[in-house]
């Protein structure tokens, strides 16, 4: 055989044998999760999947910036929730008393004037109680729920010193 011949031969041999030596170096070659189809005649078809994520979503848009009521009188508030999602609400002040009630108080120094506060999905008579969540609200229409707020204050007459009582009312919405 001619050294040409034998020369070609090797190398065939040899780059044979790198190849199946590099190949079992542990390396595998990711698979096709779907094989790709072969169309000799007619169409080829496929598909990819969409998904679209959405998120729950909830805004608070409190209408009402303050409350201010004389001693003894009442006031309201407003507030919506737009949600894409059932969603729980808490509704508290930082005076309330006890544990789930309607009762707070305004305070000023030392001395406090007490506050019935009554929190209403619009539409519906069943008051909302401070401090007790209520679970998986449904979103009103067009996702958004209104929610009245009532305060009164109880009269005290001369039995307190003149000035400004507060308090302060607190939304929490979430999923």
């Amino acid at each position: 055989m001619s050294k040409f011949i034998k020369t070609a031969a090797a190398v065939v041999v040899f780059g044979a044998f790198s190849t199946v030596t590099m190949a079992g170096g542990g390396h595998t070659p990711p698979k096709d999760p779907k094989p790709t189809p072969v169309c000799n005649e007619g169409p080829c078809t496929g598909s990819i999947p969409i998904q679209v994520i959405v998120p729950k979503r909830c805004e608070l848009k409190v209408k009402t910036p303050s409350i201010s009521l004389k001693d003894g009188a009442e006031s309201s508030g407003q507030f919506l929730v737009g949600a894409n999602a059932k969603y729980n609400l808490m509704v508290d002040t930082d005076n309330r008393v006890g544990s789930k009630s309607t009762k707070s108080q305004a305070i000023s120094g030392n001395h406090a004037v007490g506050l019935t506060v009554e929190t209403t999905l619009a539409g519906s008579s069943s008051v909302i109680q401070l401090n007790d969540q209520k679970t998986n609200i449904a979103p009103g229409n067009n996702g958004w729920n209104t929610y009245n707020v009532l305060v009164k204050s109880d009269s005290v007459g001369i039995s307190k010193p003149a000035g400004t009582y507060t308090d302060k009312y607190n939304i929490r919405v979430s999923f």
